[in-house]
């Protein structure tokens, strides 16, 4: 191993943005169901993926039922569907999506904070679409979390530029990701759960906003 002997290499890779450990262990649960899951088809074993639906999957009318299959389902559901997608395209595309949002927030407002953004984005994308969908389900896919990250960069991005009194490029390129990702997926996928993307970037971009507020102006990253 050959140490940096250029401080200024050396302070490049310090700034480079880096994937926090907590995301690559998301990317790699949502990558090994999904190879379980494929794997198990070719194998002749179609009731493994239809297993993890029924168990896994977010189903609204079990939320409002206040009961499902087995003792706390109506809680795991909210976490496990955030684990399940229907296909690569799906996967590739959330995976994808969450590495290049990831990196970005994570020099913002560090990993701990962004996993707690991931967290209640995944749950308030769940809880909005049961409310929009009351006989709704099965729901799956990491994309209501995703969009919260999206949100909360939006709005990080919005009160930092506004207290700062910057230029708000940043803030329109997070936009950008939002509504390219959402109409992408729309038009890829039919059957999208719109009312979960909305659920999670409204909780992240409150989160986001919020986290900016909380901040001395000193504290600030460069945008």
């Amino acid at each position: 191993m050959v140490a940096h002997s250029d401080p200024f290499v050396a302070m490049q890779d310090s700034l480079r943005p880096r994937l926090p450990m907590w995301v690559k262990i998301v990317i790699a649960l949502c990558c090994a169901i999904q190879v379980l899951t494929m794997g198990a088809d070719l194998l002749g074993y179609p009731i493994v993926q239809q297993a993890l639906v029924i168990f896994g999957g977010f189903w609204s009318p079990v939320v409002w039922a206040g009961h499902g299959i087995f003792p706390g389902h109506v809680l795991t559901i909210f976490v496990t569907y955030g684990f399940l997608h229907a296909g690569l395209l799906h996967l590739g595309m959330n995976m994808l999506s969450l590495v290049a949002l990831a990196r970005e927030l994570n020099r913002l407002i560090g990993p701990a904070r962004m996993a707690l953004v991931y967290a209640l984005s995944q749950v308030a994308a769940a809880l909005l679409f049961a409310v929009m969908t009351p006989d709704g389900g099965p729901m799956i896919g990491a994309s209501g979390a995703i969009f919260g990250l999206a949100g909360a960069l939006v709005g990080f991005a919005a009160v930092t530029g506004w207290r700062r009194r910057r230029p708000l490029g940043q803030l329109w390129r997070g936009v950008a990701v939002m509504v390219v990702l959402n109409v992408a997926l729309t038009v890829l996928m039919p059957s999208i759960a719109w009312e979960a993307h909305l659920g999670g970037a409204l909780a992240g971009l409150l989160m986001g906003g919020w986290m900016a507020m909380s901040r001395s102006p000193r504290g600030f990253s460069g945008l």
